[in-house]
């Protein structure tokens, strides 16, 4: 009988201690697993977020610029303590200065993310180990030629083709815009010195000096990027009657493929003064990036304030209007910052 209560007592006691082991292995994958705010330095607290952060758009007047604006409008309503100044940037720049720090965060695009994740293009060979995506703008940029209403063109090829004397305007070399220019005019065994050589010429300036270039007829056209309801190209369309160019179906479909610009979008007929047609051309989306070692605190309160405040930047401008909360953290090309992903798998926007 008291060797019976003993194996008892014994099973009783193995079973008490596989009880302690299981509770300790569950405790530890759920704090692994996590609750998202659990997984912050401290608990959130609206009232502790501050900080000082530089942050770039891209070209003043440009869809860049107007985003991070209003990005950086909604962060400073919600947190008084966290004061962002704003500098002007450009789409390539802003991904190495973000990475080395000058930038706490900045707006480039998913076609440059993405080119930036895979080393390639613009970012050849260079691995970026301080820069994280923070917010999918999802808005529509396109690539396109805008010319005075009697340019002897169609199309983009046909500059090509009939070796015009175009002058012609894009931004400083070495942004996005200028690159994508380049690579467009290459794909059709063009370099920029060819334009020079045929009689025409290349202006690489911002988008208010390529305005009054075309307004004063010292310049045919913009090779451009924009986004519906962009002032400098309102203004353009307001003052001249301009038009603009197709693009020929190949060399579409190779910017398309080879650079991974978004299909099947069309600029508006009517969106602009002048664009009587919709214009199929290769598009874009904003992102905003951030460098990888700001705090997940701050990261996360920064897009908390934008996931609750939809209504408020879609209402910034125009080209804002397809913003949806939910999609913010899709669709990025480099990965999330971990402030960032937390806040949208808390949300239910990632899995």
């Amino acid at each position: 009988m008291n060797d019976q209560r003993d194996i008892k007592k014994r099973e009783g006691g193995v079973s008490m201690k596989k009880r302690l082991f299981f509770a300790a292995i569950f405790s530890l994958v759920f704090m692994m697993m996590g609750d998202p705010i659990s997984l912050l330095a401290q608990p959130f607290d609206p009232a502790k977020i501050s900080g000082s952060l530089k942050a770039a758009g891209g070209t003043v007047g440009g869809i860049g610029y107007v985003q991070i604006t209003a990005f950086s409008k909604i962060v400073e309503e919600v947190y008084p303590k966290v004061k962002i100044s704003i500098v002007p940037g450009a789409w390539v720049g802003n991904i190495f200065r973000t990475e080395t720090g000058e930038l706490d965060f900045s707006s480039t695009t998913l076609v440059m993310s993405m080119l930036a994740e895979k080393k390639i293009g613009p970012f050849e060979g260079k691995v970026f180990k301080n820069v994280r995506s923070l917010v999918s703008v999802q808005d529509d940029n396109y690539y396109f030629a805008v010319v005075r209403k009697d340019f002897p063109a169609n199309s983009v090829a046909e500059i090509v083709k009939k070796k015009m004397k175009a002058r012609l305007c894009t931004l400083s070399r070495g942004n996005a815009t200028e690159w994508i220019w380049r690579m467009a005019f290459a794909e059709m065994g063009v370099k920029w010195e060819d334009i020079d050589a045929w009689g025409g010429k290349m202006n690489f300036v911002a988008w208010a000096d390529a305005v009054s270039l075309v307004k004063d007829g010292h310049a045919d056209g913009i090779l451009a990027v924009g986004a519906e309801g962009i002032g400098w190209l309102t203004e353009l369309s307001t003052v001249r009657d301009v038009k603009w160019l197709k693009w020929d179906e190949d060399l579409y479909n190779t910017m398309v493929k080879k650079y991974g610009f978004l299909s099947g979008k069309k600029m508006r007929a009517g969106s602009f003064r002048g664009l009587e047609q919709d214009l199929l051309a290769p598009a874009d989306s904003g992102v905003f990036v951030v460098r990888a070692n700001l705090s997940d605190d701050l990261v996360y309160a920064m897009v908390k304030a934008l996931a609750e405040n939809e209504g408020k930047f879609q209402n910034f401008h125009k080209g804002l209007a397809g913003f949806k909360a939910e999609k913010m953290g899709k669709d990025t090309g480099l990965p999330l910052h971990k402030g960032a992903e937390l806040l949208y798998r808390e949300k239910g926007f990632l899995k």
